[in-house]
C-alpha cells in the first residue's frame, strides 16, 4: 500500500493534518496537508502502517 492509496480510501480530506513518519521511529519526514508539496513528494512511498485519529489528523509511517 502506499501513501496515495490512503487519501484514495477517504480518510484525508482537505483539513486533515498528516504526519508521515520514518519506519517505526516518531521522528516527523514531513507534516502538513494532502496538496502541500511536502507531504505529495512521499506519496508513491510504501506505508509499513497509518493511525488516524479523530480530530481529523493521521500518521502515516513510510518504509525507508
Amino acid at each position: 500500500m502506499t501513501v496515495e492509496m490512503i487519501s484514495e480510501m477517504g480518510l484525508i480530506d482537505d483539513n486533515t493534518e498528516i504526519v508521515i513518519r520514518e519506519g517505526e521511529g516518531f521522528d516527523a519526514l514531513s507534516r502538513g496537508n494532502w496538496y502541500q508539496d511536502d507531504i505529495l513528494a512521499y506519496e508513491k512511498h510504501e506505508v509499513e502502517s497509518f493511525t488516524w485519529q479523530e480530530d481529523n489528523r493521521i500518521y502515516i509511517d513510510v518504509k525507508v
